[in-house]
């Protein structure tokens, strides 16, 4: 299951609490998963902020003597020119703003669920066509080139490294580190000695293991503090 990592800005707790709502049933519809995180201010959502989501809803007005939502969203900017932005706004006089900020779109107050779920295929269209690193894997035909945004992990099985896609098993072969080496620009994490594991597919944390997709993953005790600190790092925390 693809996962995308989304924030709310919007003042408005019932208006916040209704657009994770939506985005949990359009995830529910599509397939997809949602991990969210709401902020109530443009301060507290740029406060030690990290690229680390994939698209923000952003309330246009977020109450007096704060940061609005144009000023939260040309400091977005300077520091995350790729994130995804939707506006939030119940005065479309602001809506042509948004193209100084690279704005994907706009949702209208009030919003319906129907109006939404356009803007989200929009977004997610764009998310899925944005490529990761292209990875080299050797099977016994030759060699594949295969994008690291598809891997969800890769496991040691003997003399074998057995890569896990969102849409295949390919067997190959060589050594783990030098793959954990390759992908050190990406969101992976050596979960254990022989697992390391794409963070943008992480589902949930269970003890000591970890869901991705239908499967789990046991988290290898040497390696539990370091993963745990990555994985809250890649959320933000």
């Amino acid at each position: 299951m693809k996962q995308y990592r989304i924030a709310i800005v919007e003042d408005d707790a019932d208006y916040s609490a209704f657009l994770a709502e939506c985005l949990n049933k359009y995830g529910q519809e599509k397939g997809l998963f949602f991990n969210i995180k709401s902020f109530t201010k443009g301060e507290s959502f740029l406060d030690n902020y990290r690229q680390i989501y994939d698209l923000v809803f952003l309330d246009v007005d977020l109450g007096k003597n704060f940061l609005n939502g144009m000023e939260t969203a040309e400091k977005l900017r300077v520091i995350d020119s790729m994130v995804l932005l939707i506006f939030v706004t119940n005065m479309p006089q602001y809506a042509p703003d948004g193209y100084n900020v690279d704005a994907l779109d706009y949702c209208l107050k009030p919003i319906s669920y129907s109006n939404l779920s356009v803007k989200l295929d929009k977004a997610i269209k764009v998310l899925s066509q944005r490529k990761g690193t292209p990875i080299k894997i050797k099977d016994k035909k030759g060699t594949r080139i295969v994008s690291s945004s598809d891997i969800m992990y890769i496991e040691v099985m003997g003399h074998d490294l057995i890569f896990h896609t969102t849409d295949e098993i390919i067997e190959s072969y060589g050594g783990l580190s030098e793959k954990e080496a390759e992908l050190s620009s990406s969101d992976f994490a050596r979960c254990s000695a022989s697992v390391l594991v794409n963070l943008s597919f992480v589902k949930g944390l269970y003890g000591d293991e970890i869901a991705i997709g239908d499967e789990r993953i046991r988290i290898g005790r040497s390696k539990k503090k370091a993963f745990l600190d990555q994985l809250n790092t890649f959320l933000g925390g």
